[in-house]
């Protein structure tokens, strides 16, 4: 005799909401996953930016003559920067600087200026 105004679920029903929920869970993960990197490579622009913008701020400070170097301004940072004289015309000097990182691949962030000899 078949039970009249029960309620409930069948084993089939419950199956198929947890592997959809399995899947839905499954697409929100992956998606947590790529806006935390995409923050990081955000956050990671922005400090290579500042520190390309401070190192050519002191070059531009500075009354020696200006040259070339490399130095590690943060761990996992290094900035390189070069002058060249009479470029783009003569009693100017231009000032490339170029901060570059590694995280899940190669980064790099590069300011130009010129200034007065």
């Amino acid at each position: 005799m078949p039970a009249v105004g029960k309620a409930g679920f069948s084993l089939i029903e419950v199956l198929v909401a947890v592997a959809l929920f399995s899947l839905a869970a499954l697409a929100l993960s992956a998606g947590a996953v790529t806006v935390i990197r995409a923050t990081a490579t955000s956050e990671h622009f922005t400090l290579a930016t500042i520190l390309a913008q401070d190192k050519l701020e002191e070059l531009h400070a500075q009354t020696a003559p200006l040259s070339g170097n490399t130095d590690i301004p943060q761990p996992g940072f290094t900035r390189a920067w070069t002058v060249t004289p009479d470029s783009p015309q003569d009693g100017v000097s231009q000032i490339d600087v170029t901060v570059s990182w590694t995280d899940y691949q190669s980064h790099a962030v590069t300011l130009t200026t010129v200034v007065n000899e």
